[in-house]
């Protein structure tokens, strides 16, 4: 059952921003006790060019220190003070921060605009942010949406992900794929079939035959998947002993065709021409043609975005975290 409502800003506390909401609700279900399942989407009816960004345009990156966050830019430099308990990046012009104990959105000058009077699911995706209103319940520990990406939204109830439009259709998408938390990108979705995995596009058809034994979205024309093969053996560690994995991740392209040969323990969606690697206990980054571009001393690394990659180093405190541009400069940290 698909509801709509159109509620006034005063229904939210504080809000400082003008317009209206439209709140959808979404697998509305009654169910023992007049307890009520339901998930919400808020629409902000609030030009996003007013803040001063646009979708995509990221210039502001998260960092901690000493159990206090805030942002700093490209260059290293701190804009935003560290003074939050917690903040994730920013989308659409809007970043969730937990501000005394409470979740709020702040702008790019750190300043709170919304602090919503209702539970916070996630953060802004073409103009829309998951909101509970009522007592939500799982039977698993799952997220229950994917955020909106290419007009379409993932759903995940019950073990099964389900996608609809911005108005509520349902795509015809069989249920029997997945369940993999994965939304739309450039036009496909990857599947699982009978333990392969694939790719379908908005109409249900199957573009790539499920082949892989995993597979990640689709960005900048490929898509991260796994193949089984001869076992890779890591390095020794200092007893002497050896890890190896046989199921490696190459890419392929949109065809299906192979373009970066199986050969890596994991391997992320690219990302301004560059994706993130992990072999063993390293980390770094590759191009498109596969060649190592960035490494360094990194355990992790996450993909590139506005220029700056987050990465983490293993040191004698632990491991510790810091950016780092696209020549491999750390421009932030590495800090506890």
């Amino acid at each position: 059952m698909f509801d709509v409502w159109t509620v006034s800003l005063e229904t939210l506390e504080q809000l400082k921003l003008t317009g209206n909401i439209r709140i959808f609700a979404n697998m509305r279900k009654r169910i023992p006790d007049t307890h009520v399942i339901y998930l919400a989407l808020i629409l902000l009816l609030y030009p996003l060019t007013c803040s001063g960004h646009q979708p995509g345009a990221k210039t502001l990156f998260p960092v901690e220190r000493d159990n206090k966050w805030g942002f700093i830019d490209r260059s290293g430099q701190i804009v935003i003070p560290l003074q939050f308990e917690d903040a994730s990046d920013f989308h659409e012009g809007l970043a969730l921060a937990t501000a005394k104990g409470k979740r709020v959105f702040i702008d790019a000058t750190g300043q709170i605009v919304l602090r919503p009077n209702f539970d916070i699911v996630n953060t802004f995706s073409e103009g829309l942010a998951a909101v509970n209103t009522g007592k939500l319940l799982f039977e698993v520990q799952l997220d229950v949406t994917l955020g909106f990406h290419e007009g379409i939204v993932g759903i995940l109830w019950k073990g099964l992900v389900t996608y609809y439009d911005r108005i509520g259709k349902k795509l015809p998408i069989s249920t029997a794929y997945g369940p993999k938390s994965n939304s739309f990108s450039e036009g496909l979705v990857p599947i699982e079939t009978k333990s392969k995995w694939g790719f379908v596009d908005k109409t249900g058809k199957l573009a790539i035959a499920a082949q892989f034994e995993d597979a990640d979205n689709f960005s900048e024309g490929l898509a991260p998947i796994k193949i089984g093969g001869e076992t890779i053996w890591c390095p020794p560690d200092a007893t002497g002993s050896r890890l190896g994995f046989t199921m490696r991740w190459g890419y392929i392209d949109r065809a299906g065709k192979l373009v970066i040969p199986p050969q890596f323990e994991s391997a992320a969606p690219f990302s301004e021409g560059l994706a993130a690697i992990h072999n063993c206990d390293q980390a770094y980054f590759i191009d498109k043609t596969g060649k190592t571009v960035i490494s360094g001393n990194f355990r992790y690394v996450s993909s590139f975005s506005g220029g700056l990659a987050q990465i983490q180093t293993m040191t004698t405190d632990g491991l510790l975290s810091g950016y780092v541009d696209k020549s491999g400069t750390l421009v932030w940290g590495p800090a506890k």
